[in-house]
């Protein structure tokens, strides 16, 4: 009997699954870049500083803004964080630079007249509530001299209860993280190439 029952818990377990596991990717609402020549002045991106409550697969969201935070299980980011916070500031920062003059330099390039570091400080929020982002820059010269830094912080609304709603305003945050940078670099790496 016990066997009877044993093989019945067994092929009811066999008959339960879990969730499908949903990926998502930081979008970037840039098309990619197309040049004849690139410039001559360079930046390249550093690795990106991630703080390791986000340095994990899962979505990571705020309960009422509060300190509790949640890992989601089943709703996981495709690329470590730090990569696609990477991706996505190059994406948007290649197309407005290169009107300036400078070559924003793929992931894994070394040198550089000037090298861009990146700390996300904050990068969250809540399905149905607000994403947050706080993150800061620091801009260095090829003597790897400080040029000049700042921090940017925003919010976006979260347009829906999914986490793939969050992902979406969290894509929103880091592409106007990366627009604003794009304001402050031209004429800070114009006039460091004067120097």
């Amino acid at each position: 009997m016990r066997a009877v029952a044993f093989l019945f818990a067994l092929a009811l377990a066999a008959c339960v699954r879990s969730a499908p596991t949903n990926y998502y990717l930081l979008e970037s609402s840039t098309k990619p870049v197309q040049a004849d020549s690139l410039p001559a002045k360079t930046v390249r991106i550093a690795r990106v500083a991630v703080p390791e409550y986000l340095n994990r697969g899962g979505l990571v969201s705020r309960i009422d803004g509060q300190t509790r935070l949640v890992i989601a299980q089943f709703d996981v980011w495709a690329e470590p964080l730090d990569q696609g916070v990477r991706r996505i500031v190059r994406e948007e920062l290649a197309p407005r630079l290169l009107g300036s003059g400078v070559n924003v330099q793929a992931a894994g390039d070394d040198g550089g007249d000037a090298v861009l570091f990146l700390d996300v400080r904050r990068l969250d929020g809540a399905p149905g509530g607000k994403a947050y982002a706080e993150l800061h820059w620091m801009l260095k010269n090829r003597r790897d001299a400080v040029v000049a830094q700042g921090s940017h912080a925003d919010e976006e609304p979260v347009r829906g209860r999914e986490y793939a709603d969050l992902a979406r305003a969290q894509s929103v945050l880091v592409s106007r993280f990366a627009a604003r940078l794009a304001e402050f670099l031209p004429p800070l790496l114009s006039k460091e190439n004067h120097r």
